[in-house]
């Protein structure tokens, strides 16, 4: 309680910063996730699910040891609800990492050659998407700094809208993965299943950045 308390008392965001840091060791865990399910490595799977499970809880714990200890009369910049938004976004993306992990731990399958490569582009541009996000909380100080107006004020406008294109271009990715794996006709109902839910959930990942950029330029118009 101390130390959210002290945080608060230097930068109301300092605490947001805090825990997009262990949001992001979260991100930073997809790409290994999936390689390793790809090679069929699923001892390395087990262990890297367990390090994000872990790492969701240490962020979950941060989240609401914010929203407890935040105290009522503290003066905040920016509408507090908006405030409370953008701590909730955040969690969001660390949670849509864990239900990854969590599917990626029910069955053992094999990743089918065809959807491969298109599998671990729209990894690799999630997981960029997703850094990009939680590179733009630590610029909340900056941009505190600069009273939310100013050159500040427009690169954090420049990163949150890049964000809105990057996702469009995940969801198109998305979509064409989504065709390629209901094209195939060798796969079990409950393998389709599994796999569909997997580029769904990187999906969530991507959608949940994007909504970090979107509260930012709420703050902005305000």
């Amino acid at each position: 309680m101390r130390t959210i308390l002290s945080m608060f008392s230097k930068s109301p965001f300092k605490p947001l910063v805090n825990h997009i840091d262990s949001v992001n060791e979260c991100v930073h865990l997809i790409t290994p996730l999936f390689k390793a399910y790809q090679s069929k490595d699923y001892e390395k799977v087990e262990e890297i699910a367990k390090n994000i499970s872990e790492l969701e809880h240490k962020a979950d714990q941060i989240k609401s040891g914010i929203r407890q200890h935040l105290p009522q009369s503290i003066f905040l910049p920016v509408d507090k609800r908006d405030f409370m938004g953008l701590l909730s976004a955040q969690d969001d993306i660390a949670d849509a990492v864990e239900d990854l992990a969590v599917l990626m731990r029910i069955k053992n399958i094999e990743i089918p050659e065809e959807l491969c490569e298109s599998l671990m582009d729209l990894v690799t541009h999630t997981v960029a998407l997703a850094n990009d996000a939680c590179g733009i909380i630590r610029e909340l100080e900056d941009l505190l700094e600069a009273s939310f107006g100013g050159a500040e004020a427009e690169k954090v406008e420049k990163m949150a809208s890049s964000l809105g294109t990057a996702e469009y271009e995940a969801d198109k990715k998305q979509f064409l993965l989504a065709q390629k794996l209901f094209s195939l006709n060798d796969l079990s109902a409950a393998d389709l299943f599994l796999l569909n839910e997997l580029i769904k959930k990187l999906g969530g990942v991507a959608d949940q950045s994007e909504k970090i950029g979107k509260t930012l330029q709420i703050f902005l118009s305000r």
